[in-house]
């Protein structure tokens, strides 16, 4: 009988803990109807998916993931100036993605061109050639997706 005490007192303090969490932890919301999308590129931000319906892939190790499951929004936020981010029970810093940012160089990286940003989506690596932290997948889509995508990153202000 004591341990069935313990065993609901550790279970109500487990779900006091995941409540509290939720409730004063930052995270990103937002809602988006499909008639809000002015563009391929916004609607590839917002939810990972494609007006052509070309499947886009993400990747984070061995864990891969369809569209709709994860999107740029998620963590670097519906105005690409990231901040911090959670994913399940751990928090990261996700980085200012608005291309302003981007091309004119993070702290001390060298600033990242088109071709570059390109590079950090599909093979995720940084302007210098080295792999981004985790979470940052690494995405797979089309060369007209990437485009539309980069081309929505440059109206984020």
């Amino acid at each position: 009988m004591k341990n069935l005490k313990l065993a609901i007192v550790l279970i109500a303090v487990g779900v006091i803990g995941l409540v509290a969490v939720n409730l004063y932890s930052p995270s990103y919301s937002y809602t988006i109807s499909s008639s809000d999308f002015q563009s391929n590129g916004e609607r590839i931000y917002f939810t990972a998916t494609s007006n052509s319906g070309k499947p886009i892939i993400s990747s984070i190790g061995a864990m891969t993931m369809r569209g709709g499951m994860m999107s740029c929004a998620a963590c670097h936020g519906a105005d690409g100036k990231g901040g911090r981010g959670r994913m399940m029970m751990w928090t990261f810093n996700a980085s200012d993605i608005r291309y302003s940012s981007l091309a004119s160089g993070i702290g001390n990286e060298k600033p990242y061109t088109d071709e570059l940003i390109k590079r950090a989506i599909t093979e995720g690596l940084d302007s210098e050639g080295k792999k981004l932290e985790n979470p940052m997948p690494v995405w797979q889509m089309s060369v007209e997706d990437q485009n539309d995508l980069l081309d929505y990153l440059k109206t984020l202000k």
